[in-house]
């Protein structure tokens, strides 16, 4: 636990990182380069790229990217305006907070009715494509579970609730359940540490995909909260009281 915590951030660290953000620097030009590594870096957090306590430095994200410390600071500053990162009292050196258990009931509770709010309605918008991009995210981590393939199946599982969420048509409802997943999506890695937790979420995620399928607003609903609240009772017990 404490090795997760602590965690330093390198340009070395970000091996994954540069193909995560690295699109983001030949994006169109009508996005500032600052907007295009805010962008990329917000996409990161949410899809468990970054780790709890783990530190960010301007050097270190400029390095990865071999660009100026100026459109990182900007990027930076604005991902602090979200909450996404932290400056502790005692250091000059962003960090992705930390969470209290106490918090975690509070993101759990909300997700539930926010994400369970989106799959509901979802259940009666989605289309043929989407359903498409559904069902081969659900089949992309299930493969990664059985696999034991940690990384692929924190990013598949981001890429899985995505695709069901913007299915609603929601866009507002979409940006509020983003910046919760700022707050949890470091720590979708502590959720499911093995093999066997990744492979026992699975029926949730089966169950939801099912939902849709049949157009069954309730069922999705329902699917997807009790993904949130077993994933976040394993993390309950992993967290520092």
């Amino acid at each position: 636990m404490a090795t997760v915590l602590k965690r330093k951030l390198h340009a070395r660290d970000l091996g994954p990182l540069r193909t995560h953000l690295k699109p983001a620097i030949v994006a169109p030009v009508s996005k500032t380069l600052a907007d295009q590594v805010y962008s990329q870096m917000r996409e990161a957090l949410m899809a468990g790229q970054f780790h709890p306590g783990q530190a960010i430095t301007l050097r270190s994200i400029a390095e990865a990217l071999d660009i100026s410390h100026m459109p990182v600071r900007a990027a930076l500053q604005r991902l602090e305006a979200e909450g996404a990162v932290v400056a502790p009292a005692n250091g000059r050196t962003l960090i992705i907070p930390l969470m209290r258990v106490s918090e975690l009931g509070e993101l759990r509770d909300i997700r539930a009715e926010l994400e369970g709010l989106a799959a509901e309605r979802a259940a009666t918008m989605i289309s043929s494509a989407q359903l498409l991009a559904v069902e081969r995210t659900c089949h992309s981590m299930q493969a990664a579970a059985a696999a034991g393939n940690l990384k692929a199946y924190i990013r598949e599982n981001w890429a899985f609730h995505t695709a069901v969420y913007r299915a609603s048509g929601m866009n507002q409802l979409l940006e509020i359940v983003e910046r919760l997943w700022l707050r949890i999506g470091p720590y979708v890695g502590m959720m499911m540490p093995d093999r066997a937790s990744m492979t026992a979420s699975m029926p949730n995620h089966r169950n939801v995909l099912d939902a849709l399928r049949r157009h069954d607003g309730p069922a999705a609903r329902a699917g997807i909260a009790a993904d949130i609240h077993e994933s976040a009772e394993t993390l309950r017990k992993a967290l520092p009281a």
